[in-house]
């Protein structure tokens, strides 16, 4: 069954391929607003979200940036046609780097970690800067594994060295850590998940002063002597932009808290880049102090 489901899935992605980008665009348009109104608990959870973030942002505004970030949402979706079947050509013609030579300054020179925010246009940019660099990622096993092996395959299609690629989340950092020693590569580091209590500490997210935040980050730094170069991802009309920034002066310090709200900031200003392509209808708040996980969110 898992089989069939996936090659379904690849074959409408496939069709999808052939359509004129405008058309996609005005589908997850209709289909965004219908998915705010459907998927309830979701819209509830970003609203949640928003309301822990912004305390002062009206309802009427957050109820905006949900109801956007549906239609990036399905867009997003609809565009993993560019992940399984777009050549470079095509993939470079939609997607665009901006400050790319901050990359390349230190590529094979010393390791580079780009800091990234979960937005939407992650999957297709990630894959764009793969056609320049050979990098390491990390991503979550699915329930359907025959899925999972297909989309990996497809995420790695364009990367020339074979000691690079995306690895599953429960190898840990070890051997990632090693690779980057050896090689001098990339490593695309996206720390705004929640992953629990253990290897987090609580620090602020925007307004909110109890956010779960894996505190890996300055250590990966001081084993590797990595720079860290934050890196956003925007979707701009059906097209999207990669832009890199100057990378992090004085980090890591000897205070770990301090350097992780600083990395918090960091992800902060990348979001409101756009702050409605934000993957706000995760549970970036699941875990709290004194509190059962997942209860914050038991009204949504």
């Amino acid at each position: 069954m898992q089989v069939l489901f996936t090659e379904l899935f690849l074959f409408i992605m496939r069709v999808l391929s052939y359509m004129p980008r405008s058309w996609l665009v005005r589908i997850s348009n209709v289909l965004g607003i219908v998915g705010y109104f459907i998927a309830k608990k979701r819209r509830n959870i970003g609203i949640k979200n928003l309301t822990l973030c912004f305390p002062d942002m009206s309802e009427e505004e957050k109820h905006r940036i949900i109801k956007e970030h549906f239609k990036h949402i399905v867009f997003m979706a609809l565009d993993y046609n560019m992940v399984f079947y777009a050549n470079e050509d095509k993939v470079k013609k939609i997607v665009k780097l901006k400050n790319f030579d901050l990359i390349l300054k230190y590529y094979k020179k010393r390791p580079i970690v780009a800091l990234c925010a979960h937005m939407v246009g992650l999957e297709l940019c990630a894959l764009r800067s793969t056609i320049e660099v050979s990098a390491f990622g990390f991503y979550s096993q699915q329930k359907n594994l025959y899925f999972t092996n297909k989309l990996k395959i497809a995420r790695e299609r364009f990367i020339e060295d074979s000691r690079c690629g995306i690895f599953p989340r429960n190898v840990g950092l070890r051997p990632i850590i090693k690779k980057l020693r050896e090689t001098k590569l990339a490593l695309y580091y996206l720390p705004d998940q929640d992953f629990g209590e253990q290897d987090s500490i609580y620090t602020k997210f925007f307004a909110y002063p109890y956010c779960a935040t894996i505190k890996a980050l300055p250590g990966i730094v001081k084993l590797t002597d990595a720079v860290v170069i934050p890196c956003s991802f925007v979707k701009v009309g059906s097209n999207y932009e990669v832009e890199f920034f100057e990378p992090l002066e004085n980090y890591p310090t000897d205070n770990l808290e301090l350097d992780i709200r600083r990395m918090n900031e960091v992800l902060e200003q990348l979001i409101m880049k756009d702050i409605t392509q934000y993957f706000w209808l995760h549970k970036r708040f699941k875990t709290q102090p004194n509190m059962q996980r997942g209860e914050i969110y038991k009204d949504c």
